[in-house]
């Protein structure tokens, strides 16, 4: 769900091979997150939603909707048009997060949120390494079929399986642990006992939890960091273009060499932080590099494969932070305050999903060229790298 939920996502930065120049946008226009700013709006009443409705249905609901949705996008005549259907698909998009963090709640103690949310996370590269070939080959393949253009037939393709998944997820998902037909008695005791004996210390209402700090640094370092990787995720096919004449498909399979590194990184991260038992470094070191790659990567533009190796480097960095980053939310809350939490923390990404591609949108209409952008999201990433390292040692050390 998350893979196809961050390929309807992020596909558009192909589909602007074609749009662009199809439909007269600039770069500033394709840049105005709008999807974020519906997904900004909703964030607060779909912590209440998850509550109020249950896990199964925000999840297969978003499902369902955000595929058609992006079916619509295939309609899209001008910049009206785009702006609109990016808005409600942040919209149909805004309850997933808070319901998979509170499912995840429901069945894993932190400690062991770490190696789960590397492989929940593994769909975002995965968005990439296949929705980016597949993307360019759909583009260049389909053009000109049934009169629909080459981007259009990509938005109807990869929204479908949203659909299709939505359906199947209310057949499959339950909303309690008690509802698990394959657990027996006894494992059901186990697992309703080590997250009661972990539950102990944590803030389970979120009233009280909105007045601890660190859930604030938190969020700051979601804003911080995700400047950097939305600015760069939306923009890399662009970024990859300029380097040399490529095909939509051969961009995106350069496109995807670093998040198919990435994808191994945040895996070997997340398992080497538990052997160390080390959190502190293993969060903030991989966006530090992050930063330094991404300044290496402009730096080297007139030599392609090493401006693709500094990307490469950059996104494993990037990437290899996220369920590092995630277990940690887990720490301060559970109970009602999972949800919540949640939603706050990801309001600090939703604003940087807005706040990346629009300024990297302007400073390129502004200079004619990616590299003050990339520098500036280099920038995000160091701030963030070190607001990890102010988080108070308890919650580092407590979910080791």
């Amino acid at each position: 769900m998350h893979f196809f939920g961050y390929l309807d996502r992020v596909n558009v930065g192909f589909a602007k091979l074609q749009m662009m120049s199809e439909l007269n946008l600039t770069e500033a226009a394709y840049g105005v997150g709008l999807f974020f700013i519906g997904y900004l709006l909703l964030q607060v009443p779909a912590g209440y939603l998850v509550k109020r409705l249950g896990v199964c249905a925000c999840l297969g609901g978003s499902l369902i909707a955000w595929g058609i949705v992006s079916i619509a996008t295939l309609a899209t005549r001008d910049q009206t048009t785009f702006y609109v259907l990016r808005f409600l698909l942040g919209l149909t998009e805004v309850s997933f997060f808070p319901a998979v963090i509170t499912y995840f709640s429901l069945w894993f103690p932190s400690f062991r949120l770490a190696k789960v949310m590397s492989l929940l996370f593994l769909a975002m590269p995965l968005g990439v390494i296949i929705g980016g070939p597949l993307s360019g080959w759909i583009m260049d393949a389909t053009h000109g079929g049934l009169s629909l253009r080459g981007w259009q037939w990509m938005f109807l393709i990869e929204g479908l399986p949203a659909v299709m998944l939505g359906v199947v997820l209310f057949a499959v998902v339950v909303n309690r642990i008690e509802d698990a037909k394959w657990l027996s008695r006894d494992e059901l005791a186990v697992v309703k006992s080590e997250l009661a004996r972990e539950s102990s210390d944590k803030k389970q209402a979120l009233l009280p939890a909105l007045k601890e700090p660190t859930l604030w640094l938190l969020c700051a370092i979601s804003f911080l960091y995700n400047v950097g990787n939305y600015g760069l995720v939306f923009w890399m096919p662009t970024m990859v273009k300029a380097l040399d004449h490529l095909s939509n498909f051969q961009i995106g399979v350069v496109s995807a060499i670093p998040y198919l590194v990435a994808a191994a990184a945040m895996v070997v991260n997340a398992q080497h932080s538990v052997k160390t038992r080390e959190r502190r470094w293993h969060t903030a070191a991989p966006v530090f590099v992050g930063g330094v790659a991404l300044i290496g990567s402009v730096m080297t533009a007139g030599a392609p494969v090493t401006a693709v190796a500094c990307l490469t480097v950059a996104v494993a960095g990037i990437m290899s932070m996220l369920a590092m980053f995630w277990s940690l939310p887990s720490r301060i809350l559970a109970g009602t305050a999972a949800a919540g939490g949640a939603v706050l923390v990801n309001v600090g990404a939703a604003i940087a999903g807005f706040v990346g591609p629009s300024i990297m949108g302007f400073l390129k209409d502004l200079t004619g060229s990616t590299t003050v952008g990339v520098a500036l999201l280099a920038v995000m990433l160091f701030l963030a790298a070190f607001l990890i390292l102010a988080i108070p040692a308890r919650y580092i050390r407590a979910a080791q």
